[in-house]
């Protein structure tokens, strides 16, 4: 259980370093490229050379993560713009909600995960618990900008299918298949942000300072360890693929808001913490009955 933790723990610093871009200076695109960078070449390096690159793209898996990459570098901008724009609450609820894709998808086409009662109960208990547990008083909505949190919705339950699809097989059996399947996304978000900064360039809009390289490379370790950690997770194979994607996100949310009181002293409202409970409940039901 480790690997979730550690999982979990590098996606609740993701969101943290999002929200005090604004206030370091950070320019967030570019900041995002070089996070991508980072991100590609951790793999890369950890993976080692002893192995063709040839017949690698041949495989599935590494077609399949390269391919979701075009999702990575678009969700995490608007992602970014979210939490900014419409509020962070917004940005967390459409990220961690998408878990229902997955865990439904996985529940009715994996045999070997079953369908039970307190999974069920499990998914419930989390869709409240996020919805509670993100709602701030001093957010407003701005129902012009649904698109974005929807897209955020759909975008990350396919990234989420993707992980657990090839992550769970004989595909990574290999610790370079491991390491390499969680650079493939990275490797394509890099090339096409490094196109788009090029672009940005030749219109006079800024791109690097040293705080957004230095807050990039940090944000690009801490990436690539939240994907990493969590393909290990569902390699191990300790719980169905329908439990570990919503304890993932459940696991953010609550560690999200202990981070944001310690840090940005934020302050919750009783339907805030009736939120974190039930998540926590979802959190045990799925660790301990599925």
């Amino acid at each position: 259980m480790i690997w979730l933790l550690l999982s979990v723990l590098s996606s609740t610093v993701i969101f943290l370093l999002f929200r005090m871009f604004p206030k370091m200076g950070v320019i967030t695109f570019p900041a995002i490229v070089v996070n991508y960078l980072v991100a590609a070449m951790c793999g890369i390096v950890m993976a080692g050379n002893d192995y063709s690159i040839t017949d690698k793209l041949e495989e599935p898996w590494l077609i399949g993560g390269l391919s979701y990459g075009v999702l990575f570098i678009s969700l995490f901008y608007l992602m970014a713009y979210t939490s900014q724009k419409i509020g962070m609450s917004a940005a967390s609820v459409a990220t961690k909600m998408s878990l229902v894709i997955p865990v439904a998808w996985f529940m009715i086409t994996d045999v070997n995960d079953e369908v039970t009662l307190i999974k069920v109960l499990a998914v419930v208990l989390a869709i409240f618990g996020v919805l509670f547990a993100s709602r701030r008083k001093d957010e407003k909505f701005n129902w012009n900008l649904l698109l974005f949190p929807i897209i955020i919705f759909v975008g990350s339950g396919i990234i989420d299918l993707v992980i657990g699809h090839f992550s769970h097989g004989t595909a990574l059996s290999t610790q370079e298949n491991k390491y390499l399947f969680t650079s493939a996304p990275f490797v394509t978000s890099s090339f096409i942000g490094g196109v788009v900064l090029i672009i940005r360039k030749s219109k006079g809009l800024p791109v690097f300072n040293s705080k957004t390289i230095i807050a990039g490379a940090v944000l690009g370790a801490v990436n690539f360890g939240s994907i990493y950690f969590l393909v290990r997770t569902i390699d191990a194979h300790l719980l169905d693929r329908s439990a570990i994607i919503p304890i993932n996100n459940l696991g953010v949310v609550v560690f999200s808001a202990i981070a944001a009181i310690i840090a940005f002293r934020e302050t919750f409202s009783r339907i805030n913490i009736l939120g974190l409970a039930l998540s926590i409940s979802a959190i045990l039901l799925l660790v301990f009955g599925a």
